[in-house]
């Protein structure tokens, strides 16, 4: 089991030099100050971040370099407070730029979560493979070849000393107390080059294998007495009850529904050469529940229930300005403007184990508090 660590505790914690611009500072000092009382002595504390949208491109109304300032702004930010471990829930880049360019955008996020020893996970995005820059070229060209997320974030990620485990789909899990957390990787597409041309564009294509889905009943099946969770960068499904990945969504679903009644059988994925199969789960010697599950990827909040599983989507990161054809309504509504607050938006998320209450509190484009039991 991964043991739960607090910063403010370890002496021997090698912090870095964090430099964030003033305004950050004051802002999250606040909002420091505010949480801080509100964080129980026992509770499991994740500073979270989503879809920061990344690119060297710089425009004062959307996405841009300001996407690796909001990275490094979370880090200053779990100096601050008793936080056990930093995650990212995908889209890191934008994916819209040079190969080369995207991928030193990529590696410099990357290095700020290896910068010190605070353990940290990062669920890989559907703009993390470039697929937006190569949509614009005839051929596809400039799509990320599968080594690069691997090599530069999930490589990091399984050498981390108390850090998660990690599986070869991509999904990831570490224990805290009587919770386990468990990050999907829900851009888990079989790649494969045909004609000078991916098979998939990663981008419109949100999915899990049947194999991770194998991966997920047996992490499952391991949390013993804990409760779980879940965490990935698009969730299974919305709030209309539809899938919300193309491939596998009601099946992983599924499997969640399973793990809350301690069932034991089989989930079938269909027969798609790529994504079909099957996948063996036993749940019968387990007593936890599922306590959530967190998402990103549509860039607003929503909270809503799909056969009684809690869906939890968090707002963007990315600066998502309200004159932008793009813009979603929620953060129109934000009126996000560069150099302030409402540029970027975090969470600090607390799973209170004792009063068994999830709660989700937000700086930036985001709302104060969000909290529910389980």
């Amino acid at each position: 089991m991964a043991p739960t660590r607090r910063r403010k505790e370890d002496k021997m914690r090698l912090l870095p030099n964090i430099s964030i611009r003033r305004f950050a500072k004051a802002d999250l000092t606040q909002f420091a100050e505010w949480v801080r009382p509100q964080l129980p002595a026992s509770a499991l504390n994740l500073a979270v971040i989503t879809d920061t949208h990344d690119r060297t491109a710089f425009s004062r109304t959307y996405y841009g370099p300001n996407g690796y300032w909001h990275v490094q702004e979370q880090h200053w930010l779990a100096g601050e407070l008793p936080v056990s471990w930093r995650i990212h829930l995908g889209d890191l880049v934008d994916g819209s730029e040079p190969a080369f360019m995207t991928m030193w955008r990529l590696r410099n996020i990357a290095a700020d979560f290896k910068a010190d020893d605070l353990p940290f996970v990062i669920a890989k995005g559907n703009h993390d493979d470039n697929d937006k820059y190569a949509e614009k070229n005839r051929r596809f060209a400039g799509s990320f070849h599968p080594w690069v997320f691997n090599d530069t974030v999930f490589r990091p990620m399984t050498q981390q000393v108390g850090g998660p485990a990690v599986t070869r789909h991509g999904l990831s899990f570490f224990d805290a107390g009587t919770v386990r957390v468990i990050v999907l990787n829900t851009s888990d597409v079989p790649v494969r080059w045909v004609g000078g041309r991916r098979n998939y564009d990663l981008k419109k294509t949100l999915a899990v294998t049947a194999e991770q889905l194998q991966e997920l009943s047996d992490a499952l099946a391991g949390a013993g007495r804990r409760d779980v969770l879940i965490m990935a960068h698009a969730p299974a499904m919305v709030r209309s009850g539809k899938p919300g990945l193309k491939f596998n969504g009601r099946p992983l679903h599924e499997l969640l529904r399973a793990f809350n009644a301690k069932l034991t059988g089989r989930v079938e994925c269909g027969t798609d050469p790529d994504f079909g199969g099957s996948a063996r789960f036993d749940f019968s010697q387990t007593s936890g529940k599922i306590i959530a599950y967190l998402a990103g990827h549509w860039h607003t909040e929503e909270d809503y229930r799909v056969n009684g599983l809690h869906y939890s989507l968090l707002n963007c990161s990315a600066l998502m300005g309200r004159l932008h054809g793009l813009t979603t309504n929620y953060n129109r509504k934000w009126n996000r403007l560069i150099n302030t607050p409402s540029e970027y938006a975090g969470y600090i998320v607390s799973i209170d184990q004792e009063a068994r209450m999830l709660r989700e509190f937000g700086y930036g484009a985001a709302s104060p508090l969000r909290q529910f039991r389980y």
